[in-house]
């Protein structure tokens, strides 16, 4: 198999297991192997244009599952910013919590 499929087939693992610098590190021995030895074969060219397509895929949805659970714990910690209770009279209290923002990873 080429070398170059096994870099993408390994990225693409390590995108799936969450491993972010994993999948950097492939694609950046994806770049520098093609760079070096451009693959001739019309077969093998295909393949990897292919093995790309589903990596930018993945990493896409990858993307927007991130955005949609970071804007979820926004929402989250919004809420819990305003939490409101009743003390033991019955009275309402508004109880503020202070929480820091989510960062980007």
């Amino acid at each position: 198999m080429s070398a170059l499929i096994t870099c993408l087939k390994t990225a693409r693992a390590a995108i799936v297991r969450g491993d972010a610098e994993g999948a950097l590190k492939e694609i950046e021995r994806f770049a520098a192997v093609a760079e070096q030895s451009p693959p001739e074969d019309d077969d093998i060219r295909e393949q990897v244009r292919i093995a790309l397509k589903d990596l930018q895929n993945l990493a896409q949805a990858a993307m927007e599952g991130a955005k949609s659970a970071s804007e979820q714990i926004r929402e989250i910690v919004q809420s819990a910013r305003t939490l409101q209770t009743y003390d033991d009279s019955g009275r309402r209290c508004v109880t503020r919590t202070v929480a820091r923002m989510p960062r980007r990873f």
